[in-house]
């Protein structure tokens, strides 16, 4: 797949790159030069000029149609941005946008592998620790089989956060990345976590 995503670029930048369509060019320099002088109006030309082209590419890329979406909005927010560093020498004006587009397309999938890494650490985590608090072999650590059981009874959405810390030596901001919840979010369950644990406990320390 990376590799037709590979020649799909190639083929538009070298499309690009001729001069089949020198009008068509030199309208997109002046649509630059326009931009880089905060021509909101020229933003929008190059946006319908290119808009489906771009949409198309990052589709293709993306396998997502939101993400494409949002990726063809900062793309062009990066060109009302970046238009003064256009040199027209350097670079055929579709390339360079194409170049943009793809950069922005490229770290979104990098951030999604890493989602998806810290996701399924975190469900093996969940998983080892299905096994380590469920029914122990020797009850003789009765405090321990004690946490256990009390672990168990809270809530998932507060067991979970709380044996990963404990249990695992997790962070809270690695919690929060892994789960995809705001770091608050985590503290907070956490927090209430260790209270309701607490109480479960009082009566075996009675």
């Amino acid at each position: 797949m990376e590799l037709a995503e590979n020649q799909t670029v190639q083929s538009l930048v070298n499309n690009d790159s001729g001069d089949s369509q020198p009008a068509a060019r030199c309208e997109d320099v002046r649509l630059l030069a326009s931009i880089a002088e905060r021509d909101q109006p020229a933003l929008a030309a190059l946006y319908r000029k290119h808009g489906d082209l771009l949409y198309s590419l990052l589709v293709r890329m993306l396998s997502d149609e939101m993400e494409a979406q949002e990726v063809m909005q900062d793309t062009f927010l990066l060109i009302w941005r970046r238009a003064h560093q256009y040199d027209p020498e350097r670079s055929a004006p579709l390339s360079w946008i194409i170049m943009l587009a793809r950069g922005l397309a490229l770290d979104r999938l990098r951030a999604r592998a890493r989602r998806e890494n810290r996701q399924a650490a975190y469900q093996r985590e969940l998983a080892s620790l299905e096994l380590e608090t469920g029914p122990r072999r020797n009850d003789h650590d009765e405090l321990a089989a004690a946490c256990a059981s009390a672990l168990n009874r809270l809530p998932e959405p507060q067991s979970r956060p709380l044996q990963l810390a404990f249990l695992r030596g997790w962070t809270h901001e690695e919690i929060a990345r892994a789960t995809g919840e705001p770091l608050g979010t985590i503290k907070a369950r956490i927090r209430r976590g260790l209270l309701a644990l607490r109480q479960a406990l009082k009566d075996y320390h009675a």
